[in-house]
């Protein structure tokens, strides 16, 4: 399987990281909870950059200049892009943090490619 995988701590989700065209999919597992997220590679590029900076908080933070933002809320990572920040993602904190710490360290510098059969393959194990 062409994923990338974070280190986990014991308490931590269990979270993978692969490209797919022109989207990263970040798939993690929260207790009972299994879910993708697909964001475009240039709002990613921004997420890795905050997460880098560590620069995150109850204020919106800017990720792209164009215009892409994050900020902590209620336990949940907030995310707004595109046109008017039409375009939400969220992501649980604790997923959040394990991105965040395989990101500093270096494992996610290079993604793998997950193709089509991998992702439906995947979602069909849900």
């Amino acid at each position: 399987m062409s994923w990338q995988t974070t280190p986990v701590a014991s308490d931590a989700p269990t979270v993978r990281v692969a490209r797919s065209g022109a989207d990263v999919v970040i798939r993690h597992h929260t207790g009972h909870t299994r879910r993708d997220l697909r964001l475009p590679l240039v709002v990613w590029f921004g997420v890795v950059r905050a997460m880098r900076a560590g620069r995150l908080g109850e204020a919106w933070t800017s990720l792209t200049a164009s215009g892409g933002r994050a900020r902590l809320h209620d336990g949940t990572i907030e995310l707004g892009y595109g046109y008017l920040h039409q375009r939400t993602a969220t992501l649980p904190a604790p997923v959040w943090r394990a991105l965040a710490a395989a990101v500093c360290v270096g494992t996610l510098d290079q993604l793998p490619h997950a193709d089509d059969h991998e992702l439906a393959d995947a979602r069909s194990e849900s």
